[in-house]
């Protein structure tokens, strides 16, 4: 049983709390659907999480949902914000986590607060009495009917402040139907911000966001100015979600991106039945060598294929007992090789989804389209392709047949389909 949270604990926790003006604006909107939209690294989403504990600790007889495209996707991401948040506040201890629905309940205030996915879409309509405040994070991930499905239920009965639905994104798309079909209605207030906005952001991160500005206009202008930008020139739309990675499977491996400032990927790639999978397990920045090999401890055993402009990175994790791998770096053979069929990315991959889907062309200072892709925001996608050489690598493409030249390394295989491929092998060779 939680805790009993008094006023006056609650008066000091909101007083101590550090926010910016993006907070103190959506705080002060009355409008029934307010539009967070905006830059990377502006505070959207944090502010929106503070604004949400606030109002779960001092508002009474309210239904909270905050909500993504997929649970697996809210989970890594808002969810975890907003129980890392009242933790760091000292409010977690006063609040009833049911970590099997997915629920917290603030029994002084008679208040709860749902986390749940598009993909669970009977919740909200169970709600009963309706909800008070909706918040879909990543909002450009839904369609214009899940917005109004979710606003039909702002019907709880309220005698202070206004049922309210609150949208966070990046600007990604214009012709999207936030920019087409919403912004322009009554009773919506668009709040719009950048990394000016926050002054707690990371110095090292706002210097690689202000780089942009000589690498790609579109992206310059959706990541840090936070304006409309154009989907076009993109490169995989052989793509689609997977709520896992298949059970059996014919052979995988790990492609490891490194970074600092940008963040650290380490992806698992994955081929079963002529399919290829991609899952992000690891995608942080701020991760020295040492905090990397400790993270890769909490996963299975693979071959790693990384990127070899880090060769002593590389040597440090041999060195600690991995199987790691200089990964072949050709872009275009990397790029052609992962277009050669669907990539199922499971679904909790929500770096690797957003970066995939702006994954593009560079344009030359004509216009002209080149065969590179612009290096920004693809951290992840370059893990893909280093697992995705390391498999054509070993085993060629899936519709080759595997080549038995290859030497066995550290490789995982199933039983039953591993001992298939090695037969092929044998007989084949």
């Amino acid at each position: 049983m939680a805790e009993e949270i008094t006023e006056e604990i609650t008066k000091e926790i909101t007083k101590s709390v550090m926010y910016t003006n993006v907070f103190a604006r959506n705080r002060a909107s009355k409008a029934r659907t307010v539009v967070n939209v905006g830059g990377s690294g502006s505070s959207k989403s944090h502010s929106l999480a503070q604004l949400m504990i606030e109002k779960f600790i001092t508002e009474k007889d309210k239904q909270f949902v905050i909500t993504r495209k997929t649970m697996p996707a809210l989970r890594r991401s808002a969810y975890a914000l907003v129980i890392e948040l009242m933790t760091k506040y000292g409010i977690y201890a006063y609040v009833d986590h049911n970590k099997t629905d997915n629920v917290l309940f603030l029994p002084q205030r008679n208040n709860t607060m749902w986390f749940m996915g598009l993909d669970e879409p009977s919740k909200a309509k169970s709600i009963a009495g309706g909800v008070s405040y909706f918040w879909l994070e990543e909002a450009d991930e839904f369609e214009l009917d899940d917005y109004l499905a979710f606003k039909l239920q702002l019907r709880r009965p309220t005698q202070d402040e206004p049922n309210q639905c609150f949208l966070t994104f990046n600007p990604i798309d214009e012709s999207g139907w936030i920019p087409t079909k919403l912004i322009e209605q009554e009773d919506v207030e668009v709040i719009h911000s950048t990394v000016l906005d926050n002054p707690f952001a990371d110095p090292d991160y706002v210097k690689s966001l202000m780089q942009m500005a000589g690498e790609d206009e579109n992206y310059y202008r959706v990541y840090v100015l936070g304006e409309w930008g154009r989907l076009e020139n993109l490169i995989f739309t052989n793509y689609k979600q997977v709520d896992a990675l298949p059970e059996k499977w014919d052979a995988w491996c790990y492609g490891l991106d490194f970074g600092y400032a940008h963040p650290t990927v380490l992806m698992k790639v994955m081929r079963a039945d002529d399919k290829l999978y991609w899952h992000e397990c690891l995608c942080q920045s701020k991760l020295t060598n040492a905090d990397l090999i400790e993270r890769l401890s909490h996963f299975d055993r693979g071959d790693i294929y990384a990127d070899w402009a880090e060769p002593q990175r590389i040597k440090e994790i041999s060195n600690a007992g991995y199987t790691i791998f200089s990964a072949n770096k050709d872009v275009k053979a990397g790029i052609d090789a992962c277009r050669r069929q669907t990539i199922h990315i499971t679904k909790g991959s929500i770096t690797t989804i957003k970066q995939i889907r702006g994954y593009r062309r560079k344009k030359d200072s004509t216009g002209t389209i080149l065969d590179d892709p612009v290096k920004l925001a693809d951290d992840t996608v370059d893990a893909g392709r280093y697992g995705v050489m390391g498999l054509v690598a070993r085993f060629g493409y899936s519709t080759q047949r595997p080549r038995p030249i290859e030497p066995i390394k550290a490789l995982s295989f199933g039983d039953k389909i591993g001992n298939k491929i090695l037969d092929r092998w044998l007989k084949k060779g």
